[in-house]
């Protein structure tokens, strides 16, 4: 008998997420809106339980992030399943082994979990940065112990489950991020906006400590954190402005026609990406 596939994917951040849906839309799949009492079991078992874990009376107020172990969002097709998880990062390696850990104990040789027909394939999905595709997979490789060195896009066995990682890069380049792949498709639609966007921004460069957090402390404003200015999010942020005010990169890749359908249909690493879902 053959197994239904449950594809888990594990995302840096929500912008990837939005991207992934974006492409399993074009291919096909559907969001499935379900309540979690009425996902098909173990899965309803299992996110209930994550669920009920979660006291918010230990959180803090204005707490809204959710526990990386329940998905973001799931899709469906042709009995299909996939789960998307937001890790928010790329340095997650307890997460990540938490996360296989956790959907592989739902199928076992125990009389319970035996005749469960779900076979699982984990996807890790980042941004190549400086480092370059070839050392982010040399890095989860070595992470997961793999026999053999990853390959970019590659699905391959790892135990009784499939894996495989996807490493976003410039088209022509070795290193990069989500965003040269949405400003060349954003660019294509209208050149002349991109090259204003671009003159904006660089002739309107702030100094790197007013690109940290403003925080007040006892009446005192004080710089926290890291710079959190990136040039092509500002990019994407801006083309996505003139469409949907106010709106966050997320909303943006998911809903702005500066990115269509056929973008996506001809995308050499949209391409790659959704062959590894099906």
């Amino acid at each position: 008998m053959s197994k239904n596939k449950v594809v888990i994917a594990a995302c840096e951040g929500q912008h990837d997420i939005s991207f992934i849906t974006r492409i399993l839309h074009t291919a096909g799949f559907k969001t499935d809106s379900r309540k979690i009492k009425d996902f098909p079991f173990p899965f309803n078992s299992l996110f209930t339980g994550i669920a009920g874990k979660m006291v918010l009376a230990d959180k803090k107020l204005g707490y809204h992030s959710p526990n990386f172990l329940l998905p973001s969002i799931a899709l469906e097709f042709g009995g299909r399943i996939v789960l998307l998880h937001n890790l928010n990062g790329d340095g997650r390696s307890a997460e990540r082994k938490k996360l296989i850990k956790l959907y592989s104990e739902l199928v076992g040789d125990d009389d319970f979990s035996k005749d469960l027909n779900y076979e699982f394939r984990f996807l890790f999905f980042f941004d190549a940065d400086d480092h370059g595709v070839k050392y982010r997979l040399s890095e989860m490789t070595t992470e997961l112990e793999m026999k053999t060195a990853l390959s970019n896009g590659s699905v391959v066995a790892y135990g009784k489950h499939e894996l495989g990682c996807y490493i976003y890069h410039e088209n022509d380049g070795d290193t990069g991020v989500l965003e040269d792949i949405l400003l060349e498709h954003f660019s294509e639609k209208d050149n002349d906006l991109l090259e204003h966007v671009s003159d904006f921004l660089s002739n309107h460069t702030l100094e790197e400590e007013r690109t940290k957090e403003l925080h007040v402390i006892d009446g005192v404003e004080e710089r926290k954190g890291a710079s959190k200015y990136s040039e092509k999010k500002s990019k994407v942020n801006l083309f996505g402005q003139l469409q949907f005010s106010g709106m966050s990169n997320s909303v943006i890749i998911s809903k702005s026609d500066f990115l269509r359908m056929e973008d996506i249909q001809s995308c050499p690493q949209c391409r790659i990406i959704k062959d590894m879902f099906c």
